[in-house]
């Protein structure tokens, strides 16, 4: 007999935790062409993780042995906060790290779905287990992939985190959506390295939050990092439909005080180390070492590109 939850009781208590949407798909060989591609042409730079675990990233029985259904999770951090935009560091960094948010609602969430359903079972996936996120997303109906490669869904736009659970569980399944970009290539266009080689596809030897994230070498010379020290927004900014996104009060994700007093630091060349520290401690910026936030801030200020 197969087990059976209904999408809208996940749903549910998914919105009472702070989620924005959830979807379901059936568990399977996710599409994965861009995948392949992106691969073969080396556009992963230096990030041999990518490759790794090929199988499990195309498939989540891999990942999870019984899998039946793949829920879907957005939650966006596109706030109602007042704060200027910084075009330093990239929005999502600003406030909690979002690993540990999602990850503290998805055991909440599967806690609650037990209680109802003792022997429900799921594997709970926030960004670094090896699953092609935006690919379920889509999969789920929460959205389409845009030409930046970014989740973009019509209601919140492309600022939103996603996360997913792999369950022994039969759902009732999402309708995927229509992608609608249509001929806009305002993301493609806004970058200054042209990073966007092709629909949904990166380099990420020419983008900006690679070069200032990932990248343990040298910034190559001819990058323009037009100012950014830790990630970047700005083809996010130029997609329409973020533009036109319906903000939330996600409190997890509004900039906190230390990430604000770190950008006034940097802005004023008054950084200590301690400032570093002080703001990395709950949030995504974790990721760099203090050296190389540094080194990032003198490459940006020495560049000389024309604007």
């Amino acid at each position: 007999m197969n087990r059976y939850i209904p999408l809208s009781f996940v749903r549910e208590e998914a919105l009472k935790l702070g989620f924005q949407d959830c979807g379901a798909a059936k568990a399977g060989v996710c599409e994965h062409s861009n995948l392949d591609y992106w691969l073969e042409n080396k556009y992963n730079a230096d990030m041999d993780y990518m490759s790794a675990n090929y199988d499990k990233r195309i498939d989540v029985n891999k990942l999870f042995e019984g899998a039946k259904t793949v829920f879907s999770f957005l939650i966006s951090y596109n706030t109602t906060a007042e704060y200027v935009d910084n075009k330093l560091i990239a929005t999502y960094a600003l406030g909690n790290d979002y690993h540990k948010v999602l990850k503290q609602k998805l055991f909440t969430l599967l806690q609650t779905i037990q209680l109802k359903y003792p022997d429900f079972e799921a594997k709970i996936c926030v960004d670094t287990v090896p699953i092609l996120e935006r690919q379920w997303a889509v999969e789920s109906g929460l959205g389409w992939i845009g030409k930046n490669s970014c989740l973009i869904n019509k209601r919140y736009g492309n600022k939103v985190f996603l996360a997913e659970l792999i369950c022994n569980y039969e759902s009732d399944y999402s309708e995927k959506q229509n992608n609608a970009c249509g001929n806009c290539n305002k993301c493609i266009e806004s970058c200054p390295n042209k990073a966007i080689v092709s629909e949904g596809v990166i380099d990420c030897n020419k983008c900006i939050s690679y070069q200032t994230i990932e990248n343990k070498n040298n910034i190559p010379s001819n990058i323009n990092l037009s100012n950014y020290v830790y990630g970047c927004d700005i083809c996010l900014n130029a997609c329409i439909w973020n533009n036109k996104a319906e903000k939330v009060n996600n409190k997890e994700f509004e900039p906190s005080e230390a990430m604000l007093n770190l950008i006034r630091r940097i802005e004023d060349g008054n950084l200590e180390k301690s400032d570093f520290n002080q703001a990395r401690k709950h949030s995504p910026i974790e990721r760099v070492k203090y050296d190389k936030l540094l080194d990032n801030i003198e490459f940006a200020k020495s560049q000389s590109f024309e604007k």
